[in-house]
């Protein structure tokens, strides 16, 4: 009996390895958030209330820290390269308001901040990473592909549900620097699987526990990995995923049917495969 063919998902490319980052609020922090990301060639996701851009804090946590937001009118120039997405109109618990409230958090954000960057919202994390089967369900009809919620998984698999997606860490979990070497430089056997590293946290944060070194570690420490890996917003990773789970495969699983128009990649223990939007690729046995 023939063994069964082992086909694995590559990322653009056919990469094995994807890094993301997912920073909430829009606040003053992100600026220098940002440069850093910039200097290093990666690339993230901001997740604003719009509603609140532009609150003054700044003497949050006992005048420790200034959690003020970002003006509106900075938003565009700043996360140019990176994706903006939605995090409630008021950042208000949607577990904890009416149905009716919750839903208009929801669209209401999305269409302001649509209008606020030129362009389309179809990212949410939950406020608080408060959710529900019912914000859940509001999420997929407003027109979001995804919602971040806020417990980490210390790993780097592809969700399975990416209304319900864990990272991988928050930037100040204390393995944070093993976890990116064991990511990047780890058991070789585990680059035939695609694998996925989510960082994420708040970017006042780094002023809070004064540590900006820890993001400028990482961040550095990961360009070097450039060629490697795919540098990717969470809405690319989430497009890319889905996708790939849409290929169609003929009976016997010789040829596989790209309905798609994103260019995919596949890897099984012999060959990697590219296969452009419309077309069919036959598989070597």
């Amino acid at each position: 009996m023939k063994e069964p063919r082992m086909d694995q998902m590559r990322f653009p490319g056919g990469l094995s390895k994807a890094l993301t980052f997912s920073y909430d609020d829009g606040v003053l922090q992100d600026k220098r958030l940002v440069s850093i990301l910039n200097r290093n060639g990666l690339k993230g996701t901001f997740n604003l209330g719009s509603a609140v851009l532009g609150k003054l804090e700044p003497n949050a946590f006992g005048g420790a820290v200034d959690i003020t937001r970002l003006a509106p009118g900075d938003a565009p120039a700043l996360y140019a390269g990176h994706e903006v997405a939605g995090h409630g109109l008021y950042h208000s618990s949607l577990t904890a308001i009416g149905s009716g409230a919750a839903l208009y958090e929801i669209i209401e954000d999305r269409k302001r901040l649509e209008d606020l960057i030129g362009g389309m919202v179809r990212g949410f994390a939950y406020p608080g990473g408060s959710y529900s089967e019912d914000a859940k369900q509001m999420l997929k009809y407003a027109g979001y592909e995804y919602a971040r919620i806020v417990p980490t998984t210390g790993t780097f698999a592809i969700p399975n549900d990416f209304y319900e997606w864990s990272g991988t860490a928050h930037h100040n979990d204390p393995n944070l620097m093993q976890l990116a070497h064991d990511f990047f430089e780890g058991d070789k056997r585990m680059a035939f699987r695609a694998q996925l590293f989510y960082l994420w946290g708040h970017a006042y944060e780094f002023d809070q526990y004064d540590n900006w070194n820890v993001i400028e570690d990482f961040a550095s420490y990961a360009a070097q990995f450039a060629d490697s890996t795919w540098f990717a917003t969470n809405i690319e990773i989430c497009d890319y995923v889905k996708s790939f789970r849409k290929l169609i495969y003929s009976a016997d699983a010789s040829r596989i049917y790209n309905p798609t128009c994103i260019t995919l990649w596949l890897a099984n223990r012999r060959d990697v495969y590219k296969i452009e939007p419309g077309e069919t690729v036959t598989i070597k046995e």
